[in-house]
């Protein structure tokens, strides 16, 4: 049986969550619950808990204060932590950059399942430690601009900096990461799945298989068919479609 606590300032809310919780995951106990950062560091502190439901605005708080807030030997055991959040776009960016799991209020009960099912299965697993780091220097940095991403692949999580990809292409289900001065990386994730998490991050979906850094373009030579050359060398179609966008693109760097 998993054993979790609810982080929420707001008891509706908590209470909510609960019913849920008992509804579609009876197999999970409820070993606390809090509305503050500081609650919820004294029941990590308490409690053996497998996963942490953490809303992110705790009244003035952040549940990234949470986080932020855990000893160096607490956080090594840390919990699984599913983030409960409104419609905080920075945040769930964040979230997404460190490959964490997420839940918008109010919540779904086929996400909430989804969600407890993947803690379950990631059970007895050496912790995301790395995912966590990657969140909380991100979300210290209060920018638009998140500058590292996780990337999940076969042989664990990679902790790459937005600057260091060079492009990314479609490899059926799996992405190639493409790197500045380092090897390459094969990502357990679509094109898409990328392409949407990048977007606004000075990266072009260019072609239905490659989307590419823009600060590593060097020429546009619009012979057969039209292709960009990167500065590592590398030749990428440009889809028709694509053209118009990548000119105007070109005019305003």
């Amino acid at each position: 049986m998993l054993r979790a606590v609810i982080i929420d300032d707001e008891q509706n809310s908590r209470e909510a969550l609960i019913g849920k919780l008992d509804l579609f995951c009876p197999e999970l106990e409820i070993a606390g619950q809090g509305g503050s950062v500081q609650e919820g560091l004294d029941l990590l502190d308490q409690e053996e808990v497998d996963v942490l439901f953490l809303d992110i605005d705790l009244a003035g708080e952040s549940g990234f204060d949470l986080l932020n807030g855990l000893t160096a030997d607490e956080a090594k055991k840390h919990p699984a932590v599913i983030f409960i959040t409104a419609h905080d776009e920075f945040a769930i960016q964040a979230i997404k950059f460190s490959a964490l799991d997420y839940l918008l209020k109010p919540v779904d009960p086929e996400e909430l399942v989804k969600a407890v099912r993947k803690v379950e299965n990631e059970k007895g697993l050496p912790k995301k430690a790395s995912n966590f780091n990657v969140l909380v220097e991100n979300i210290r940095q209060a920018s638009d601009s998140p500058k590292k991403i996780v990337v999940p692949t076969s042989d664990g999580m990679h902790v790459i900096r937005l600057t260091d990809i060079i492009r990314l292409e479609s490899s059926s289900n799996y992405t190639t990461f493409f790197l500045n001065g380092q090897k390459n990386l094969l990502a357990s994730k679509t094109l898409k799945e990328f392409d949407m998490m990048l977007e606004g991050y000075n990266f072009l979906r260019i072609h239905k298989s490659h989307l590419v850094n823009v600060n590593y373009l060097k020429k546009y030579v619009q012979t057969d068919g039209g292709y960009l050359i990167l500065e590592d060398g590398s030749r990428i179609p440009v889809a028709n479609r694509k053209k118009e966008q990548l000119m105007t693109l070109l005019k305003n760097l």
